[in-house]
């Protein structure tokens, strides 16, 4: 039996729409069930009839909290104020109220003061942020990072230990994902679905290695061509890439699902190295490891799209 997705309103002050909107659109990326005006009101009705009516039945209350909200008068008090007394309904240890702060405001609310807040501000700390929120609103919901970044040394090691990643030399004793794979062909193009991870792989990949700009213009012709009916796809980050690692060797010797062409045994990632002006982090499947090569060095190409992106 599937678990029934809860219910989560989103409250915010509409200077700040922004930023609402990108942490709808982002938890709404995992299929989770968010009321948010601009989205679930309808033609015609009744706005703050339906406001109060969705906060009393909602299982979550997010409120959005910056300098603005704190200090406006305005609806988004009166939002606060009833979900302040719907909380009042749950028992003492249940989580519904959760504050996430966008900006360095000062929260003066006692009654809101009591409860636990986030941060996603800097941007370096938001995915940090929505994966917190994701744990408590849908902890069965597999999250990685999909946005490039510079990573040093001790920033892979600990990623990698934070997933339970394989990697033969950092992280022997990590098991790896659960895939829940699905291969599909889309206008003759194969592709791989993975359920766990909400990603779309190509199942094979570039025939002959290249170097990293190469690369980058490669998915860009993927692109052009529309892979599979898609416009989107990207190089994999390092999250990405290593979470298609086995933590033994399957067909062909390399430490990756045999659902994958095993000709692509060393494939480029988008994410940089810290401190290296030309270096990019590379996935090796042949040896069960990752590690960086320089932009001039050859590896392959296999590239991903978010799976629930639209088409």
């Amino acid at each position: 039996m599937s678990r029934k997705k809860p219910k989560i309103f989103l409250s915010y002050a509409h200077e700040d729409i922004g930023m609402a909107k990108k942490l709808y659109q982002d938890l709404n990326r995992y299929g989770l069930d968010i009321w948010f005006d601009t989205e679930s009101l309808e033609v015609g009705e009744l706005w703050e009839t339906a406001i109060l009516d969705a906060i009393e039945q909602s299982d979550y209350f997010i409120a959005v909290l910056s300098s603005n909200s704190m200090t406006k008068k305005g609806y988004v008090q009166k939002e606060l104020k009833t979900a302040l007394k719907v909380v009042d309904l749950f028992p003492e240890d249940t989580i519904y109220i959760m504050p996430v702060r966008i900006d360095d405001c000062l929260v003066k609310n006692r009654k809101l003061k009591r409860h636990h807040w986030i941060d996603v501000f800097p941007e370096s700390e938001y995915q940090k942020g929505l994966n917190r929120i994701l744990q408590v609103v849908s902890p069965d919901t597999f999250t990685i990072r999909n946005k490039p970044t510079e990573l040093s040394s001790a920033d892979v090691h600990d990623m990698l230990k934070t997933h339970g990643y394989y990697d033969r030399d950092r992280n022997p004793a990590g098991k790896g994902v659960d895939h829940q794979y699905s291969v599909q062909k889309i206008n003759g193009d194969k592709v791989l679905v993975d359920k766990a991870t909400g990603l779309m792989w190509q199942q094979g990949g570039s025939l002959k290695a290249m170097k990293y700009e190469n690369a980058k213009y490669w998915i860009n012709k993927l692109n052009q061509q529309g892979y599979a009916g898609f416009y989107d796809w990207r190089l994999p980050t390092l999250e990405e890439a290593m979470s298609l690692m086995e933590p033994e060797q399957k067909t062909g010797n390399l430490y990756i699902d045999p659902f994958f062409d095993t000709k692509q045994d060393w494939i480029w990632t988008v994410d940089q190295v810290k401190g290296e002006s030309q270096a990019a982090w590379v996935v090796y499947f042949g040896s069960g490891d990752c590690g960086w090569d320089a932009f001039e060095d050859y590896n392959s190409v296999r590239a991903v799209r978010s799976g629930k992106s639209a088409k």
